[in-house]
């Protein structure tokens, strides 16, 4: 049966076990008369003599060096990894650059063979598909080309439409614009 003396017991143990408290006589007498209190006591000292032999085992120099030293070994290991990265990136974007272009950088004689005339390169270009642009013919690709070309607030591009003025085909080409 757990009384109150074997809480009060229960909770000053770890204090008592660290040399932080001692028992008054009336706890002594609980403590060699309650067996749940006393196999609390004993588990508690053994456990503490347990940590003890385990701390003794530790040597804070050697640890705190070792610990120092992965550190040290982790950040010369990310610096090189960053500096592969940051390579590689920078690679790859020259080589973007001049798949891109599709001009020859490497002088005369490299690529010999090559056919580099402007209708080739040109052909060979960057092409980026618009599907907004797609569906217009070139009537009115030119005129979206000429507004392109003017100024900002030269070119007014008139009111704008109700849905009631569009036929079936535009208002179909206006819902596949929104849907992306």
């Amino acid at each position: 049966m757990t009384t109150e003396l074997c809480d009060i017991l229960s909770d000053k143990m770890p204090r008592v076990v660290r040399g932080e408290a001692a028992w008054t006589t009336e706890e002594a007498a609980h403590l060699a008369a309650c067996s749940a209190c006393a196999a609390e006591w004993r588990l508690l000292r053994q456990a503490s003599m347990l940590g003890d032999r385990a701390a003794a085992g530790i040597d804070p120099a050697r640890l705190a060096a070792g610990v120092l030293a992965g550190v040290a070994a982790r950040r010369r290991q990310d610096r090189w990894t960053r500096g592969a990265w940051v390579t590689t990136l920078a690679a790859a974007a020259a080589i973007a650059l001049v798949v891109w272009t599709g001009k020859n950088h490497g002088g005369p004689g490299v690529g010999a063979g090559r056919d580099s005339s402007p209708t080739v390169t040109a052909d060979a270009g960057f092409h980026l598909p618009l599907a907004e642009l797609e569906s217009l013919d070139s009537e009115q690709l030119q005129t979206v080309l000429d507004g392109l070309d003017a100024p900002v607030g030269e070119v007014t591009p008139g009111p704008a439409p109700s849905f009631g003025d569009l036929d079936n085909h535009q208002l179909e080409r206006v819902l596949r614009s929104l849907e992306g």
